[in-house]
């Protein structure tokens, strides 16, 4: 019985010391400060335009928290400002100012950015989505080659583009609606076929 007792007290404990490493999720700022980011920043791509605007690193790195404004003490201090880094790239990178087409430039891990309907084999199935939505796939995919990479080669022709056998009979949509060809085809799309004689 006391076997029992002893068994059953050990396994409270267990169960409880295993509630309580599950349950602390919140770091401290000093195990968040060696954490590593999954956004990469650029330094050297970013110098140039820094010293052109005037902007010191206080910018990025704000220590104002800490009542810290001089750059030269900054330099000494071992601790990392951790301020979110949305905000601070965002402060710059607005629609006037927009960051490299490339996400893996600074995102390392394009899961954590990627919209939850891109998960699935997205660059074969995304037809419906994008059509009429240009303005939401731009907000990413700031780059027309992003699109016309793909979508102007001759060999796309075929489900998910257009339906089969529409070289054959695109005419009579073109001469009606030709504003509709021209959201991805440039306007000597069809002179490379149709030579004017």
């Amino acid at each position: 019985m006391i076997c029992r007792i002893m068994t059953f007290c050990l396994l409270l404990i267990l169960s409880n010391a295993v509630f309580a490493i599950d349950t602390k999720t919140d770091n401290s700022w000093w195990e968040k400060r060696n954490q590593k980011s999954d956004v990469h920043y650029p330094h050297n791509a970013h110098l140039d335009v820094m010293k052109q605007e005037g902007d010191s690193c206080l910018l990025c790195h704000s220590y104002a928290k800490f009542d810290v404004v001089d750059i030269k003490k900054i330099k000494n201090l071992t601790v990392i400002a951790n301020e979110a880094l949305k905000p601070i790239c965002h402060s710059c990178h607005v629609d006037e100012q927009r960051a490299p087409w490339r996400c893996d430039v600074c995102h390392t891990d394009k899961e954590r950015i990627q919209p939850p309907d891109h998960k699935f084999d997205y660059k074969n199935h995304h037809n419906e989505a994008s059509r009429g939505n240009e303005k939401y796939c731009e907000t990413c995919h700031l780059d027309v080659n992003f699109c016309t990479d793909c979508h102007l080669r001759r060999d796309t022709s075929g489900p998910g583009y257009h339906p089969l056998g529409y070289r054959t009979l695109h005419g009579l949509e073109a001469r009606f609606d030709s504003a509709r060809c021209g959201r991805c085809h440039n306007e000597f799309y069809c002179s490379d076929c149709h030579a004017t004689r």
